[in-house]
């Protein structure tokens, strides 16, 4: 009777254990079944950025427009060009000197001279001649100078504008000769001379003036020599190598100069302005500079300018941000989208254009509706964050709701039997998006699912099937058919009966014998997995817990050398002062006498006492003790970290504090090993810094909240404090995720 009963019980607790672990799987089937009743699908969508920038600069020759990213469009400019002036230059007036003649200039022919044409009156302060040196002049210095043009005999004349001492040496080259002062000169024609008239007979000097002769620039300019006491004829067609140090000195109309702006590879006019030396520039341009600079250089027909400008320029880009659609059997479709928005120009917007659908449109800033401060057209469906409502650093969720759009499906048959193929039909018109079929088994289960892109509208069918495997479960099936694209979203339920012709086989006695011992032993095993996984969950929680909790009550930290007793490392990590010295030498007395402590076994090596409401812990190592005063008792994991600590020290600092002589500077990185072990940046100011790593979502929320808190409190640095107080209290899920952005140098100790 007693073994009877003994059977039974077991029995009935094999039954009553299979039953609450069956109803263990069903509540988290239940949770897997949202997967069929609902679909998240993300998606990404286009916001349109728009950008305006007013700037001013001061003796340019060019523009230069700024961009955050080269994927941004140049859409208009306005600019306004004050004082514009020639600027000083050089002019290539002949300077080809890939095959150069060359003319002598000595005793018999002591001048050369060529021809220069002036188109604006121009200030000339210097020239250069191609030119070298064969044997220098020794009775007197030869010289450059500007002569005027005798227009009725086509040669230089006596008047002198401006003279100075030839500068030349023995290699041919560029030599530049500079005027003492600038030489004004009115439009017109003049000659450059190369002068030695003053030489005597004997003079053995000898210099060469060098001429392009293959292409000249300038084929019908002069060039003459000074021979027996007067110049020759001009010739033509190979014009002496100079070029021109000077400014034109006229005013300047950008119409009468062909000035011009340079935006990509088109040219656009500047038009006169209201007063001479002024342009003016109104441009609507479609332009991608593909950088993030765009210098636009300002040309005319004449020379080189400089000018003030002040000029107004805008932009756009299309910013792609991350989102998705939640659909739902029997809800309204749910949209989210969640851009990265923050001030790049003087003035900035968002813009997006939403589709007809959609409806209930809200905007958050940093989780707070700021719908009423949004621009939301609904007659032509776009939203509109203007530059005031903007503020950087900040989150923003945009979101809508749209009806949901049920597929027209075409279900010929409803009921199935084993390997048989299970078809529908969508009926058309079908529009481009993903259909995303799933079934769901008669037990919960996700039996099948397929993702059928459609690129773009058909009116045909589009047909969907499934093959039943040879052993389905019985019941009914449930097929979820999701449509959606990145405007609209549906979804349709269609049920399936499946049955199971009923044949028994005597070979099903036997399985179902295996079959309850085997899940008889994989429920059994199913409990203490589950039982095992969550006390394994709950120490993780309590190992993270108990990490915070034991640095926060950490006050002080010493690392005390045994032999002198003195304190070779010590770190205050509250804000009380504590006599650190004094506790040291009294646990030393206590040692000393041999007396035991709360916690202190015959053998143990720790010692914990308690101090004017402190827990002081003193633990032995070799050559070396840890004292740490806390405010409440440490857990074990804490203890632990103390011994992995102390062999760190070891390993490092061992042979220096054997051979200790007093000087503790070598030190100072056990901070560093403190830092690693006990996680001591927890109570430290931490500091956002910028790193070019990943990050999730949730490790995004905490920077954006530290964010806020320091530019709340007008600081640039939080405490771990402040960001949990921000989140509701103690979340093991934001303690795990600050210290990985610990680990990750994302949030930095600012000590």
């Amino acid at each position: 009777m007693n073994k009877f009963k003994l059977k039974f019980s077991f029995f009935a607790f094999f039954l009553i254990s299979i039953f609450m672990l069956n109803l263990l799987n069903i509540s988290h089937l239940t949770y897997a079944q949202g997967n069929g009743d609902s679909l998240t699908h993300s998606m990404t969508f286009r916001l349109l950025e728009r950008g305006e920038n007013y700037k001013e600069e001061l003796n340019v020759n060019s523009l230069e427009l700024t961009f955050p990213s080269d994927s941004w469009n140049l859409t208009s400019i306005q600019m306004n060009l004050t004082d514009i002036t020639f600027h000083r230059e050089t002019v290539d007036v002949e300077s080809d000197e890939t095959y150069p003649t060359s003319e002598k200039l000595n005793k018999n022919s002591p001048g050369w001279a060529v021809q220069i044409n002036l188109t604006e009156s121009t200030e000339i302060y210097g020239v250069e001649i191609y030119g070298r040196e064969a044997i220098i002049a020794t009775t007197t210095n030869l010289t450059i100078q500007i002569n005027g043009y005798d227009s009725v005999s086509d040669e230089p004349n006596g008047t002198v504008y401006g003279s100075t001492k030839l500068n030349m040496s023995s290699i041919p080259g560029w030599y530049k000769q500079t005027f003492s002062s600038p030489i004004l000169l009115p439009k017109g024609n003049y000659s450059l001379l190369l002068n030695g008239t003053e030489m005597i007979p004997a003079d053995p000097a000898s210099y060469y003036w060098y001429s392009s002769e293959d292409s000249p620039n300038n084929p019908d300019f002069l060039i003459w020599e000074y021979k027996g006491g007067s110049w020759t004829t001009g010739v033509t067609g190979v014009p002496f190598l100079y070029r021109l140090d000077q400014r034109i000195i006229s005013q300047f109309f950008p119409e009468s100069n062909n000035m011009t702006a340079k935006i990509g590879g088109n040219f656009y006019s500047v038009t006169n302005g209201l007063s001479p030396e002024t342009g003016i520039l109104n441009l609507d341009v479609e332009f991608s500079p593909n950088s993030t600079i765009l210098n636009i250089p300002i040309f005319n027909n004449k020379s080189n300018v400089i000018f003030n400008a002040s000029y107004f320029y805008s932009a756009n880009n299309y910013l792609s941000s991350e989102g998705h659609v939640i659909t739902k059997i029997n809800f309204e479709n749910n949209w989210t989208i969640l851009p990265d928005i923050d001030k790049m120009f003087n003035n900035y917007s968002v813009k997006f254009e939403f589709p007809h659908q959609w409806y209930n449109i809200i905007v958050k800033r940093s989780n707070i509706d700021v719908t009423s401060n949004v621009t939301i057209d609904m007659i032509n469906n776009f939203l509109l964050i203007t530059n005031n409502t903007i503020s950087d650093g900040s989150s923003w969720e945009i979101t809508a709701n749209s009806q949901n759009l049920t597929p027209d499906l075409n279900v010929p048959q409803e009921k199935f039997e084993p390997s048989e193929n299970l078809q529908f039909s969508i009926n058309p018109p079908v529009n481009p998006g993903n259909i995303t079929f799933i079934l769901i088994n008669s037990l919960g289960f996700e039996e099948y699912r397929e993702i059928i892109q459609v690129v773009e509208a058909t009116t045909e069918e589009l047909v969907i099937s499934y093959t039943l495997s040879s052993n389905p479960t019985k019941g009914t099936y449930k097929a979820y058919i999701y449509w959606n694209n990145e405007t609209a979203a549906g979804v349709v339920v269609q049920e399936f009966q499946i049955n199971i012709p009923f044949v028994w086989n005597q070979m099903y006695t036997v399985l179902i014998v295996v079959g309850i011992i085997i899940l008889s032993t994989a429920s059994f095993t199913s409990y203490k997995l589950v039982k095992k996984r969550k006390r394994t969950r709950e120490e993780y929680r309590q190992k993270i817990y108990n990490k915070y909790m034991d640095v926060l009550n950490l006050d002080y930290f010493i690392v005390v050398e045994k032999k002198s007793g003195l304190n070779i490392y010590e770190q205050i990590l509250a804000s009380k002062n504590i006599d650190a010295t004094l506790i040291t030498g009294f646990l030393e007395a206590i040692r000393s006498f041999g007396i035991e402590l709360t916690g202190a076994g015959e053998h143990s090596q720790t010692i914990k006492l308690e101090y004017q409401q402190s827990k002081i812990i003193m633990s032995e190592f070799k050559d070396f003790r840890i004292l740490l005063i806390m405010k409440e008792n440490p857990s074990q994991d804490f203890l632990n970290s103390i011994e992995a600590l102390s062999y760190d020290i070891d390993n490092i600092h061992g042979d220096e504090i054997a051979k200790f002589k007093g000087d503790i500077s070598n030190f100072q990185d056990i901070k560093i090993l403190l830092d690693k072990h006990l996680e001591t940046s927890l109570i430290y100011p931490l500091e956002v810094t910028t790193q070019n790593v990943k990050v999730n979502q949730e490790e995004k929320s905490l920077i954006r909240i530290a964010k806020s808190i320091m530019k709340k409190k007008n600081t640039d640095y939080f405490f771990v404090a402040n960001l949990l107080s921000a989140k509701s209290g103690f979340q093991v899920k934001d303690a795990e995720t600050i210290l990985t952005l610990i680990k990750k140098d994302i949030f930095q100790p600012k000590i």
